[in-house]
């Protein structure tokens, strides 16, 4: 069975750098990207089981980047991590959860799990 890959896309390097620990000790493949831009490269370039993604962020935010997702790649799930983003507008437009900043990492876990179980 070949990993799960997962892309993260934070902005800031602290959170972008726990979450990839954290997922690769559950062996899964994990990418990096700063922004929205940035992430919806890597989404064009690979399939991906998971995007993880802020809110907030510059160039491309969260909402828009799970708008262009959902719009070119239907089936990938999307995780939107926000401190006060529309979580309503985001679960609307194909989020498959939303967590709430500051979140327990474990709780972050295991919706992860949960989403790349189904």
């Amino acid at each position: 069975m070949s990993k799960k890959r997962v892309l993260i896309a934070e902005d800031e390097k602290a959170v972008r750098n726990v979450l990839a620990e954290a997922l690769r000790t559950y062996e899964y493949e994990i990418d990096v990207a700063e922004n929205g831009v940035e992430a919806m490269s890597h989404v064009e370039n690979r399939p991906y089981d998971l995007v993880i993604t802020d809110y907030m962020m510059p160039e491309m935010d969260g909402l828009e980047l799970t708008r262009r997702i959902k719009t070119r790649y239907p089936s990938t799930p999307i995780l939107v991590v926000t401190g006060m983003g529309p979580t309503h507008e985001l679960l609307e437009n194909g989020a498959a959860a939303c967590i709430i900043k500051p979140f327990n990492l474990l709780e972050l876990l295991n919706t992860v799990k949960t989403i790349l179980d189904k």
